[in-house]
């Protein structure tokens, strides 16, 4: 059996657009560059006595260079008000966890997000901290969830009852797991909060998916207006206001736009790519 070569956060490298050689190619002469931006992300920090700077256009170049791995989660964490709401409802999720566990089935999303357990072994196959063992009990083979997966279950059904009016939508569980890739399970759920009701335009995850629509709907413009020449391509040479009036709607290019949203480009984008675009939305 080959072994996976995996990169920094557990993924395994190499796609069917990029080789393990090219990436490894990549990695080799962009570490110099995160190792200085390391370096001046902690002067910066000591600038300001050890506390996370206030923003400014320092501050704003630095996070457009992306922020260090190893600072990541506790910038997200604290750029994003979760800190703050994590710090103002002590015990909270714990609750919400012991709540969710006891309700089991009786939690009405509990089924959605535990549906043959696909939507967790979904999220992130080929990472290492992701992946469980499958094993063989004479019966037929069962998984026996990493805790990654077990930690995942508990913030997205903790979260299921905090929200009610989301509940589980299908894509919550990839941003829910890549936090947990970069801080504490606690974390991740203040900072899932945070991210899907306050940072993110409202009613994109709930039953209306309003707000996705509305972003779709917005991107379409755009793309009229900057690139009219790709809008021509995928409007079959209509307007975007004639799309609009049309019962059709907007060009069906938008059926794959719309996931991009949906999963803030996890699994659109290669992760260090995906990881720089976070940094930003913080």
């Amino acid at each position: 059996m080959t072994c996976s070569v995996r990169d920094q956060y557990g993924f395994i490298k190499g796609s069917q657009w990029v080789s393990v050689e090219e990436q490894d190619s990549f990695e080799k002469s962009y570490q110099p560059i995160v190792n200085r931006r390391l370096q001046k992300w902690r002067r910066f920090i000591a600038e300001h006595g050890g506390e996370w700077p206030q923003p400014s256009s320092k501050f704003k170049r630095f996070i457009r260079k992306g922020i260090p791995a190893e600072l990541r989660g506790q910038a997200w964490f604290h750029y994003s008000g979760a800190q703050a709401k994590s710090l103002a409802n002590p015990g909270v999720y714990r609750g919400y966890v012991e709540r969710a566990e006891a309700m089991g089935l009786e939690n009405e999303f509990l089924d959605i997000i535990e549906r043959g357990k696909l939507y967790l072994h979904r999220t992130f196959p080929d990472n290492i901290r992701f992946k469980s063992a499958t094993t063989s009990n004479g019966d037929g083979s069962r998984r026996n969830d990493v805790p990654a997966i077990q930690s995942l279950r508990r913030v997205l059904s903790a979260f299921s009852l905090y929200a009610p009016e989301i509940g589980y939508c299908q894509s919550l569980n990839y941003i829910a797991g890549l936090l947990l890739l970069f801080m504490s399970e606690e974390d991740a759920f203040w900072t899932f909060v945070v991210l899907v009701q306050d940072i993110l335009p409202p009613n994109i995850y709930d039953v209306t998916m309003e707000g996705a629509n509305i972003d779709q709907t917005v991107l379409m413009m755009l793309l009229s207006e900057r690139c009219p020449h790709i809008w021509n391509r995928v409007s079959g040479g209509k307007s975007f206001w004639e799309c609009e009036e049309a019962d059709g709607g907007m060009p069906t290019t938008t059926l794959v736009t719309s996931h991009w949203f949906l999963t803030l480009f996890i699994n659109i984008l290669p992760i260090e790519s995906v990881l720089r675009v976070w940094d930003c939305l913080f």
